[in-house]
């Protein structure tokens, strides 16, 4: 694709933004190297997406001072605001090298990363469940959901059991799909629909619409899709053009500078907490402060909470943290029958034991499994 989509315009709202070399500042770690404290955040999302969905079989896990709950599936929100920052970064750096950006190469990319081991849980759990009784309501819950599941539309439809969490991969796909073409193809002025995508999202999540749809809100309770819609990886893809603008980079520098970014992510932390319903203004205050503080981090590599999102026990968690994301559920059910069958009933047993069985699978499946065939990824390397 030409670079005539990245022209700049005269009348366009972004028109600082522009794609430069110093982006490659920013991204190498699409290469070989890698972004410093982001796998820790990588890990910290992970950890509390097992920890939500250690309820109700974990209900007795330490409950947190002021009434306050530690909302868990937000973590899945920090992963989409990394998955717009890094993939457009990306794409952006490939530009800025080779005047184009190669959708086949990025695609090969992609797919090797997340279909092997994605595709080889489904054909494991298919072969488990044509086995089991036919009675079992986890076989049956399974077969149906399998044919959303194989073509990535598990965000559309409600998805139970084992393979729940897969809305969220499916709407990254979908975010895979959509975004790396229209980038390609209208370079800046991609920015325009993304723009617009972004308000409907919030009109979504402010519940704007539900007037206008009145089945919304019941669809809402249902698809999780619904619930956190794409706005985090909308921020995270405007948060790539801003790191890779002279201007919107130096504003960030200095709102996360020193002890700033620690008040960033203790508010963070706050948000996270929020008790009850977290729809609406709260959840896109979380999205948003979450992406100022992904810019902080990415801006001071040498401050000391990057430093501790560098301890190695959590970068680790973080390496492997999409065998953890995948895996989980699975390992939790295990667990939770392990745990009943001994009669443990202790507080948090079944967090701590299903984490650390996870992480233990999914340490087994990237040194075996997945890391062979992510080694093949450098041969389809655009820069």
């Amino acid at each position: 694709m030409k670079a005539g989509g990245f022209e700049k315009s005269a009348t366009s709202p972004v028109r600082t933004i522009r794609t430069c070399a110093k982006l490659g500042d920013m991204t190498q770690h699409t290469s070989h190297t890698r972004l410093p404290g982001l796998d820790g955040v990588r890990a910290l999302a992970v950890i509390g997406v097992v920890w939500h969905h250690t309820e109700p079989g974990g209900a007795a896990l330490p409950s947190l001072p002021f009434g306050l709950n530690l909302n868990g599936f937000l973590g899945v929100d920090l992963f989409f605001a990394l998955s717009g920052l890094l993939i457009t970064g990306l794409l952006l750096r490939e530009h800025a090298h080779n005047g184009r950006i190669s959708l086949a190469k990025f695609y090969v990319r992609r797919s090797l990363r997340i279909f092997p081991l994605y595709y080889a849980v489904l054909a494991l759990l298919t072969l488990y469940f044509i086995g089991a009784p036919a009675s079992s309501t986890q076989r049956s819950a399974f077969l149906h959901d399998l044919p959303w599941l194989v073509t990535y539309t598990s965000n559309w439809v409600p998805i139970h059991e084992l393979m729940g969490i897969t809305w969220s991969l499916s709407t990254e796909e979908q975010f895979y799909l959509a975004w790396p073409p229209l980038l390609a193809w209208l370079g800046r002025r991609a920015l325009w629909p993304l723009l617009v995508f972004l308000g409907l999202n919030q009109a979504l999540n402010l519940g704007l619409l539900n007037g206008w749809w009145p089945a919304l809100d019941h669809a809402r309770n249902e698809l999780a899709i619904l619930q956190a819609t794409f706005t985090p990886i909308l921020l995270g893809v405007l948060l790539a053009f801003a790191l890779d603008s002279p201007a919107p980079r130096a504003a960030l520098q200095r709102l996360t500078d020193g002890p700033a970014l620690a008040a960033w992510l203790l508010l963070l932390a706050a948000l996270a907490c929020w008790p009850g319903d977290i729809q609406g203004w709260p959840r896109l205050a979380f999205h948003v402060v979450a992406t100022v503080a992904l810019a902080g981090i990415v801006l001071h590599p040498s401050s000391r909470i990057v430093s501790a999102l560098e301890w190695k026990p959590l970068a680790f968690i973080g390496m492997v943290s999409y065998g953890i994301y995948l895996l989980h559920l699975i390992v939790l059910d295990a667990a939770q029958r392990a745990l009943s069958r001994w009669h443990v009933d202790l507080p948090g047993a079944l967090f701590v034991v299903g984490l650390a069985g996870t992480v233990a699978l999914a340490a087994l499946s990237y040194r075996f499994f997945e890391r062979p065939l992510l080694r093949l990824k450098d041969r389809w390397r655009s820069a």
